[in-house]
C-alpha cells in the first residue's frame, strides 16, 4: 500500500518524495505532543488565554495550523522542482508556472493563500486592516516556520481576497483545489477545530509560532519520515486517518529522543537539601533569610521578580538558584535559565548547574551550555556520538542551531537573552525555550548603557510573558536597580514607578499580580570585611626603569609575592595590549627558575583552545577547595576575570576602571577560608594604578571618561584607604554613579548615556503594547544582531604561508585543508580551536589574501571565517600587514597588534 498521490513536501535525503498531507499530519502530531509533554502549565495557560479558547480547543488550533504550515508548497514551480514528484504539473487543471514569473518562497505563499481559504471555509472576515484580521494573523503565524514573521498582506492588488489573481505563480484551478483539499482534510481529521474570533497578543502569537516551528523540525527529520514511508509500504497504514493516529502515538517518543520530554521536578525545600556541599556548614545570613521568608512571600503574593544585592562571595548564586525553584514552582515554570556576562563565567556555572539539576529532577534533564562556541567544549559536546549516561547530558539534536535554549536548564551568556528582543531569526523558538523556565541574570550591573537598555527591553517582555526572574548583583546602584525592576513591572502591566531603595545586602521582591514592591531589612553579610585600597599614581608606560611608570608600580606591588616565593595575585588590565605588555614585563624581568612565580595570561585575543586551557588552569589553581600550585602564581587578565568567576587569590592589582568594576575585581581575593595564605596577605587588598593627568586613549574606547574621572576622584590621593564592606559600599558607589548634572562632565556623561539608551531602544523590537503587526518582530532581521555596542568582531584563522602553500602551523607541516565538511567534526574542532576573535576595525576583510577556501562557504561554522596569513621567512613568521596595523600570532601573548603609519600601496 502506497500513500495517496498528491503534492510533495519533502525530498532531500529521501529515496522517494514525501507527501504534503502526510508531513502536515506528522507536524500536527508533534504539535500535540509538544503541548502535552513539553510546554509548561504556564505556557499552555498563556496561549489559551491569548486566543480566548479552552486549553483543549487551543491544542487543536495548534495542530490545525501545524498541519497547514507548508500549504504554500502547493504551487507549480515548487512541485516541478523535483522530477520524480511533478505528476501534477501539466495535468489538466494543473497548469505549470507562467513564464517569466518569479518563484515564490513557500512560506510567503502560505501567507498569501491561507487567509482567503479560511474565509472561504470558515467565514473568517477579510474586510479591514490585515493586522486586525484573525485569518491574516493565523496565516502569518503558520508562515513563520522558517524563522521570521513575513510582511503583512494588503488590500492592494487583492492580495487578501484574490491571492491567485495577485500572484499567478500560486496556480489556479487544480492547485487551488489541492490547497482546499488539504485544509478540509486537516479540519475533518482534527474534529473541526474551533477557530478564534479575535487576534492574539504578541506573546501568544510568538509561542504559537514557536510550537509550529519546533513541531516542523521534529517532523522533518529523515529518520521519522522514512519510518512513516515504511509504514505505508508494509501495508500497516491504509488511510490518512490511520497515519495521523500512528503519528500521534509515536510523537512522544520522538520528543523523548530529542530530549524535549519534561523531567520530574523535585525541588528541595531547604538550602542544604538543594546544595549537598552546604551540609555540615552554617548558612550565611542571606541564605537563611531567603530560605525562611521567600516561600511564604511567594505563596502570599504569587511569582514575580527577586533582586538580590550582596557583596561578592556572599552565596548569591545558591540564593538565586533556590529562589528560582521557589518562583518556578509558583509560576508553573520548568527549569532554570541562568544568563552570565561572558563565556569565561558561563562554563564553570554550567558545571554547577548540572549538579543543581541532578539534585532537583528525576530522569533525563538536559542542561545546556549556550554560547556561540559551546560546541567546541568537548565536555559539553563530545566528539564521539555516544549515548551519555549522565541525565544532564545534552545530545546531538538539542545542540543544534537555535535549539540549546529548549533544554530543561541552561547556563548561557547574557547575549543569548537579549538576542530575543532583537529581530533575530527563530526568536519564536528561543522564546519558547526561555518562557518555560525561571530566568536568572547574574551580575545584572555588568553592562553599559546600550546593553542595560537591552536588558530592560528583555525584562519588559519577560514581564509580559509572566516569567519569574531573579537578578543577582554585587554592585547594582539604586537608579539602575529601579530601572530594571520597573521595566519588568511595566511589562506585567504596572506602569507606575514607585521609589525603590534596595537594601545592601538584602533582597527586593516585586510580584507579577499587583506590582507590590517588598524589601528585606539590611541583612548582615557573611563577607563583612575591610578592603584596603592602595591608590598608586602610575604613568601609563611599560618601561620598568621609569620609577613613576606603570611597570615599576606593578613590580613593586608584587614584591612580597616574588620575594617570599609564596602566594597568588591577579592583575586585571583594561586592554589586551596592556595585558600582553604586563605579562611580557614579568616574564622578562623575573626570568625562569624553580622558584620563579608561575605566570598565566587570560585574554580574549588568543586561539580558542589556549583560552579554554587558561580558564581551566585558573579555576584549578585558584578555585574553591583547590590546592595552590607549588610555585607562586600571577594571573594577568583582562575583564574576563572580573565577574562571576569563583577564583580566590591573595592580592589584586588593577588598572583604573569604573568603581563598580574595581569592587568586582577586588572580589577575586579572600573568597574562601585557606590555610595556605602567605604571611604577607593579611587581608583583602587591591592596588589601583591611577594615571595622573590625561587618561590613556585606549582606555576611553572601553570606558566612559567622566566615569573614570569620577572614580579617580572618589578613590582619593595616593596611599592606603580603607573601605568597610558592605556598610560603606552603597554611599561609595553613589558618589560615582549619581551624577551632578550641573557640571560639564555630568552633562556630557548624561548625553552619552541618553544616546546609547536610545540606540538600544532603536535596536530592539517594539514592546508588546506597541506591536501592531507581527512582522515588527522580524523587521530588520540580521544574521548577527549587535548585542554589545561597538563589539563588532570577526573570527580569524592564523595561518602561515610559503610560496604556493598555506599551513596551519609555523613549522609548515600541517597544510590548510581546502575542504571541510560537517561530516568531519574532528576537522571542525581543529580549525575552530585555532581561531582568534579580532576587532573588525583592525582587519581588512576585503583583502583577497584573507579569503578562506571557497568550499568553506558551504559549511555553516566556517563560512564567516577569515584567514590571517603570516608569511614564513627562513622559518620565522612575519606579521600580516594592512594599511594601518601589523598583526601576528605570538605563541604566548596571543594576537599582537601594532599600529603603523603605512599609507596605501601605490
Amino acid at each position: 500500500m502506497h500513500p495517496p498521490p498528491g503534492p510533495w513536501a519533502k525530498h532531500r535525503g529521501l529515496t522517494t518524495p514525501y507527501g504534503i498531507d502526510l508531513h502536515g499530519l506528522d507536524t500536527a502530531a508533534m504539535a500535540c505532543a509538544l503541548w502535552r509533554h513539553y510546554l509548561s502549565r504556564h505556557q499552555r495557560r498563556l496561549i489559551a488565554h491569548g486566543w480566548h479558547l479552552t486549553q483543549n480547543q487551543v491544542r487543536l488550533l495548534l495542530m490545525f495550523l501545524a498541519a497547514l504550515h507548508d500549504i504554500g508548497k502547493i504551487q507549480p514551480a515548487w512541485q516541478a522542482a523535483v522530477p520524480t514528484a511533478d505528476h501534477l504539473t501539466g495535468r489538466p487543471g494543473y497548469a505549470p508556472q507562467p513564464p517569466d514569473t518569479p518563484r515564490l518562497r513557500h512560506e510567503r505563499a502560505t501567507l498569501y493563500v491561507l487567509p482567503e481559504l479560511l474565509h472561504r471555509l470558515y467565514d473568517l472576515p477579510l474586510n479591514g486592516s490585515p493586522s486586525t484580521l484573525v485569518a491574516h494573523q493565523l496565516a502569518q503565524i503558520a508562515a513563520t516556520h522558517h524563522g521570521t514573521f513575513p510582511p503583512p498582506l494588503t488590500h492592494l492588488r487583492d492580495e487578501l481576497t484574490h491571492p491567485t489573481t495577485a500572484l499567478p505563480a500560486l496556480g489556479t484551478d487544480g492547485w487551488d483545489r489541492e490547497r482546499q483539499r488539504l485544509l478540509e482534510t486537516a479540519d475533518t481529521l482534527l474534529g473541526h477545530p474551533l477557530l478564534p474570533t479575535r487576534t492574539a497578543p504578541p506573546t501568544t502569537a510568538i509561542l504559537t509560532a514557536g510550537v509550529i516551528s519546533l513541531a516542523d523540525w521534529l517532523a522533518s527529520q529523515n529518520t521519522w519520515i522514512t519510518a512513516r514511508q515504511t509504514d505505508w509500504d508494509t501495508d500497516t497504514i491504509t488511510s490518512a486517518a490511520a497515519h495521523l493516529h500512528r503519528a500521534l502515538r509515536l510523537a512522544p517518543a520522538a520528543l523523548r529522543d530529542a530530549q524535549l520530554r519534561t523531567p520530574v521536578v523535585v525541588p528541595p525545600t531547604t538550602m542544604r537539601a538543594m546544595f549537598p556541599d552546604l551540609r555540615g556548614h552554617r548558612l550565611y545570613p542571606l541564605q537563611k533569610r531567603i530560605e525562611k521568608e521567600l516561600p511564604e512571600l511567594v505563596d502570599r503574593l504569587g511569582p514575580g521578580l527577586l533582586l538580590i544585592t550582596a557583596p561578592t562571595g556572599d552565596a548569591k548564586t545558591e540564593c538565586g538558584l533556590f529562589a528560582a525553584c521557589v518562583l518556578g514552582a509558583a509560576a508553573h515554570c520548568i527549569g532554570t535559565a541562568m544568563f552570565l556576562p561572558n563565556r569565561a563565567s558561563c562554563e564553570p556555572m554550567w558545571e554547577r548547574l548540572r549538579a543543581h539539576t541532578r539534585a532537583t529532577t528525576r530522569g533525563p534533564a538536559p542542561t545546556g551550555l549556550v554560547h556561540h562556541l559551546a560546541w567546541l567544549d568537548t565536555h559539553f559536546n563530545p566528539l564521539q556520538s555516544t549515548v551519555a549516561s549522565d541525565a544532564t547530558a545534552v545530545e546531538e539534536w538539542l545542540r543544534g542551531r537555535y535549539r540549546p535554549l529548549l533544554g530543561h536548564t541552561c547556563a548561557a551568556t547574557w547575549d543569548q537573552l537579549v538576542t530575543d528582543v532583537l529581530p533575530a531569526r527563530y526568536n519564536t523558538v528561543r522564546w519558547l525555550g526561555i518562557t518555560r523556565k525561571t530566568v536568572v541574570i547574574d551580575e545584572a550591573h555588568a553592562y553599559g548603557p546600550y546593553e542595560h537598555q537591552l536588558t530592560k527591553e528583555a525584562l519588559h517582555w519577560l514581564g509580559a510573558f509572566g516569567i519569574p526572574i531573579v537578578l543577582l548583583s554585587a554592585t547594582l546602584t539604586g537608579n539602575t536597580a529601579a530601572d530594571l525592576v520597573h521595566a519588568y513591572r511595566a511589562g506585567s502591566g504596572h506602569t507606575d514607578t514607585p521609589a525603590l531603595h534596595p537594601p545592601y545586602p538584602g533582597w527586593t521582591y516585586t510580584d507579577l499580580a499587583t506590582g507590590t514592591i517588598t524589601t528585606s531589612p539590611t541583612i548582615p553579610s557573611a563577607r563583612a570585611h575591610t578592603l584596603t585600597i592602595t591608590v598608586t599614581s602610575a604613568t601609563h608606560i611599560h618601561d620598568p626603569d621609569d620609577p613613576h611608570g606603570r611597570a615599576h608600580a606593578v613590580l613593586d606591588a608584587l614584591r612580597p609575592l616574588h620575594d617570599s616565593h609564596r602566594g597568588s595575585a591577579l592583575i586585571v588590565c583594561n586592554t589586551i595590549a596592556d595585558a600582553q605588555a604586563t605579562y611580557d614585563l614579568l616574564a622578562v624581568t623575573w626570568g625562569t627558575g624553580p622558584r620563579t612565580p608561575r605566570l598565566l595570561l587570560l585574554q580574549a585575543a588568543t586561539p580558542h583552545h589556549r583560552r579554554t586551557a587558561a580558564t581551566r588552569k585558573l579555576r584549578r589553581w585558584t578555585g574553591k577547595g583547590r590546592p595552590r600550585p607549588a610555585r607562586p602564581l600571577v594571573v594577568v587578565a583582562t575583564q574576563l576575570a572580573e565577574q562571576s568567576l569563583d577564583i580566590d587569590t591573595d592580592l589584586v592589582i588593577t588598572d583604573l576602571a569604573p568603581l563598580a568594576l574595581i569592587i568586582q575585581r577586588a572580589g577575586r581575593q579572600f573568597r574562601h577560608p585557606r590555610a595556605d595564605r602567605p604571611p604577607w596577605a593579611t587581608g583583602p587588598r587591591i592596588t589601583v594604578l591611577v594615571p595622573p593627568g590625561r587618561l590613556p586613549a585606549a582606555w576611553l574606547q572601553v570606558y566612559d571618561e567622566s566615569l573614570l574621572d569620577r572614580t579617580r576622584t572618589a578613590l582619593g590621593p595616593p596611599g592606603d584607604h580603607h573601605l568597610a564592606i558592605p556598610e560603606d559600599l552603597p554611599d561609595f558607589l553613589d558618589a560615582v554613579y549619581e551624577l551632578d548634572f550641573t557640571t560639564p562632565a555630568g552633562i556630557s556623561h548624561e548625553g552619552r548615556q541618553a544616546t546609547e539608551h536610545a540606540l538600544g531602544k532603536q535596536a530592539a523590537v517594539p514592546r508588546p503594547a506597541r506591536i501592531t503587526d507581527l512582522h515588527q518582530l522580524s523587521d530588520g532581521e540580521a544574521p548577527h544582531p549587535e548585542t554589545r555596542l561597538g563589539a563588532d568582531t570577526l573570527r580569524v584563522l592564523p595561518v602561515y604561508t610559503t610560496p604556493g602553500h598555506t599551513w596551519l602551523n609555523r613549522r609548515a607541516t600541517k597544510p590548510l585543508p581546502d575542504q571541510a565538511t560537517p561530516a568531519d567534526p574532528a576537522a571542525m574542532h581543529q580549525l575552530m580551536n585555532l581561531t582568534v576573535p579580532i576587532r573588525a576595525a583592525l582587519f581588512d576583510a576585503a583583502d583577497p589574501h584573507t579569503d578562506p577556501p571557497p568550499v568553506w562557504k558551504d559549511v555553516a561554522s566556517l563560512r564567516h571565517l577569515r584567514l590571517l596569513p603570516q608569511p614564513l621567512c627562513n622559518g620565522v613568521p612575519q606579521p600580516y600587514r594592512n594599511h594601518h596595523h601589523d598583526l601576528s600570532l605570538h605563541p604566548t601573548l596571543g594576537l599582537v597588534s601594532r599600529t603603523t603609519r603605512r599609507g596605501p600601496d601605490p
